[in-house]
């Protein structure tokens, strides 16, 4: 069957919070427990983790796990390090029926997003950062501090002086939150979902942008999504 090469130079992801009605088929990856009949994969030098789904090189330091949906589908993947939770699902759907998806469908569940982003569906809170290095799937990273405002009320902002970061997510060249195979079907039907957050609901201990911690996770990221290898599509 045809494999798909996701070149990818530099990437990242988002965030939400807690609504009591969530979308149909949200993401929930980071809150998922492992799979107890699969043994974690645990890099103690760059290595591959490979499935019927997908491939990847995992750099030193880092945990690939499968992640325990419904489904018990080895499309999705938890990729670990400390508090740093990269997923990776190559089989998401979306059905919030919005083209490219809604922010809610990929970020909640991911504790940081939802420590931060308070009411769902909602916007990202804070400010974005896209970088520009990647020329059709920009990597996204999600920001707040203590004075931003631009969603009051539905916004947990830190209480410190500092900016932290909390989410970040693979877009495609529209921005869509969902990376569709089939170009002409950006409403529906299946893609592949990837994000980044941090597994506390501690704001103010949330990393603080530009830190050597969270440049290196982001940069490892980056380095993972470039070797992916989507299988089958």
């Amino acid at each position: 069957m045809k494999k798909i090469i996701l070149a990818i130079p530099i990437l990242a992801l988002v965030v939400m919070g807690c609504n009591k009605s969530a979308p149909a088929q949200q993401q929930q990856p980071q809150q998922q427990q492992n799979n107890q009949n699969t043994a974690p994969v645990v890099s103690a030098q760059s290595q591959n983790y490979e499935n019927q789904y997908l491939k990847i090189t995992i750099p030193s330091g880092w945990t690939a796990t499968e992640a325990n949906k419904s489904t018990s589908s080895l499309a999705a993947v938890n990729i670990t390090k400390g508090n740093y939770i990269l997923y990776i699902n190559t089989e998401a759907s979306q059905a919030s029926g919005t083209p490219g998806g809604r922010f809610a469908e990929i970020a909640m569940g991911a504790p940081s997003a939802d420590a931060v982003v308070t009411v769902q569906p909602s916007p990202p809170c804070g400010t974005s950062v896209s970088n520009p290095a990647m020329l059709d799937h920009p990597r996204v990273d999600l920001y707040v501090n203590s004075k931003d405002n631009s969603q009051s009320g539905l916004c947990n902002l830190p209480k410190n002086s500092s900016t932290v970061w909390y989410f970040s997510d693979i877009t495609d060249s529209h921005g869509d939150y969902f990376n569709y195979y089939d170009s002409n079907s950006t409403d529906s039907g299946k893609g592949y979902v990837i994000t980044m957050a941090y597994n506390s609901k501690d704001v103010n201990s949330f990393p603080v942008k530009g830190s050597t911690e969270l440049n290196s996770a982001l940069a490892d990221m980056t380095s993972i999504v470039k070797s992916l290898v989507i299988k089958n599509h």
